[in-house]
Order: C-alpha cells, then structure tokens, then sequence
C-alpha cells in the first residue's frame, strides 16, 4: 500500500522544506527552543484575545526554534522506543507493557505535530512570570496567562508568525486532540480512494469511535486501575507486540470496549505516526547531505544501536 501519498508530500512541501535550510547543533540544543525564542527573540505582539497571542520573529531564529524542538523530542521518542521494545514479552508485565507502549505513542505523536509546526508547551512559574511582563509591558495592561499552552506557526501577510493559545485540556489529552485535528487536515488533502486516504479515514474513524483522547484513557486505566493487577495475573491483559498487521488492524476497525483490542487500535495507529516521523527525519537528513547528528550522539553511549531511518512510503 501506497501509505504516504499526495497529503504527506503537501506536508513534505510545506513544513519539511523550509526546515532543510537550517541546523541546530547537539550542544546548543537545551537552548534553541520556542520557549525561548518567545521569552528572547520575538520582535512583536498581537494580541487576538485574552487567551490568544501572536509572536513575530527573524524567521531564521523561528526556524531554528522549530527545529530544535523537533530534535528534543525525536530524542525523547527514540529513547522512549527502545524503552517499548524493550517491555514486551514474558518477562514483563502486560500492565507495563502497555503503559512503556502508551509513552512511545505519546511522544511519537508530540514529534509528529513539532514536525507540522505545532505543540504543547509548559511554561513554569519563573517563565510565565516572565511572558505576562513581556506582553503586559507591550499592551499596557496586567496580563495573566496559563502555564499549559499550544503553539502554531503558519504563514500571515507573507510572514511566518506563532499563535500561542491558552490549553483547555491536561498535556496528554491536549496531544491525542491535536494529533485528531492534524489527522482531519491531512484527510481533506489526500487524494480520494488512494491507500493513503484509506488510512486516514480509517484513523478519524477510530478517533470518532473511541474518541481522540483513546490512548491517554486506556494509559490512566490500566496505569491507575488498580484491578489491572488481577488482569495480569489471570492473563487476560493484552501483551503488545510487533506481530499485528497494523494496517489491517486499523482497516478493520470496529468499536470496542475491549481495552485488548483497544490497545491493539493504540499500537497500528502509532505505526502510522512513527512511519510518518522517520520519513520526515530521513528526508531531512538526506536533503541536508549529512548524517544524522543527534542518532550518532544517542549511540555514542548504547549497547544496542538504535537504527538509522529509511524512507518508508510503500508498506
């Protein structure tokens, strides 16, 4: 199956391109992030509303931003994997299992909406002190922001701008909510009957089904739910393992209330996000013409090598 067809090369167009003109070395990345590129770089604010802010910036300083953001969570996400892979089989418990699987999807799914320009952001008491002073001092006015907040960059009067808006839901369901929007966005824009449509609209129809929040429930369930412990030892948890044909699996969806099952929709709908992140970095790299920096320093200190990305656009 064609699974990366016309909406993942409109995305290739639109958000990995102008990334490729830009590098952000290993030692600098604690720094270059779009926290601090709001708290320093930004040259100018609008404000749309009492929760809505737009920062404009040198676009190659936002760029930078962007991508170090993408490079800290493509960390995280690798590390997390190796975790996952590690967790399956007898030796380990179906509960944790699941719950290592559930954190591999999580931060699958925060790469992925870093990679279109998007994301949930945590500022501390220290930060967000510091942006109600920034944007008191530019309106006039005592402004009071949340910590939890979500970023956008897109494009306004041929410029690049960040919309910062004020998160109505807790981290993990505001990540499963967005990755429900980045989904439909990329649906309208496929090609319709194509493979790549197929999954898509497989995926909304999961999302709609269980709702787009499905993997943070079954994680707080099976986390905090203590019963979860007599499930393991009857063993009649699900174990999670690389054996699922993950198309099929989200082809034939049905609506379930079987968490097994449930877990086996978690794992196929993340194949599809950790296929779309490694096409994204492997084509990054390659278009750039050099290694993968950030790969090379997370074996630098590994018994167990995490392997090199390849383009994955036929399954």
């Amino acid at each position: 199956m064609h699974v990366y067809d016309k909406a993942y090369m409109d995305c290739r167009s639109k958000y990995l391109i102008p990334l490729t003109s830009y590098s952000v070395p290993y030692s600098r990345l604690r720094n270059t992030n779009i926290k601090n590129a709001i708290l320093t770089k930004s040259t100018s604010i609008d404000i749309n509303n009492d929760t809505e802010y737009e920062f404009c910036f040198d676009e190659d300083y936002l760029f930078k931003a962007l991508l170090g953001e993408i490079e800290l969570f493509y960390i995280r996400k690798n590390i997390q994997k190796a975790d996952s892979v590690f967790c399956k089989g007898d030796g380990i418990s179906a509960n944790w299992n699941i719950v290592t699987n559930y954190y591999n999807a999580f931060f699958a799914a925060s790469l992925m909406l870093r990679l279109c320009y998007r994301g949930n952001i945590f500022f501390d008491n220290r930060l967000r002190r510091q942006l109600e002073q920034m944007i008191s001092n530019v309106t006039g006015s005592v402004r009071r922001l949340d910590s939890n907040q979500f970023y956008e960059v897109y494009e306004k009067n041929g410029k690049y701008v960040l919309k910062l808006t004020k998160s109505i839901d807790a981290t993990h369901e505001l990540v499963w909510r967005k990755m429900g929007g980045l989904i439909n966005e990329m649906l309208m824009i496929s090609r319709p009957g194509s493979d790549e449509w197929l999954i898509l609209t497989a995926i909304k129809q999961i999302n709609n089904g269980l709702n787009s929040t499905f993997p943070s429930q079954l994680r707080n369930r099976v986390n905090y739910q203590t019963l979860y412990g007599l499930e393991y030892v009857d063993k009649k948890l699900f174990q999670i393992n690389e054996n699922i044909n993950w198309i099929r699996c989200l082809l034939n969806f049905e609506d379930t209330a079987d968490d097994n099952q449930i877990a086996c929709y978690m794992y196929a709908y993340t194949k599809y996000i950790e296929c779309f992140c490694s096409n994204f970095i492997a084509e990054y790299y390659d278009i750039r013409g050099n290694e993968n920096g950030i790969l090379k320093t997370l074996n630098s200190n590994r018994s167990i090598k995490i392997e090199k990305e390849k383009p994955i656009f036929i399954i």
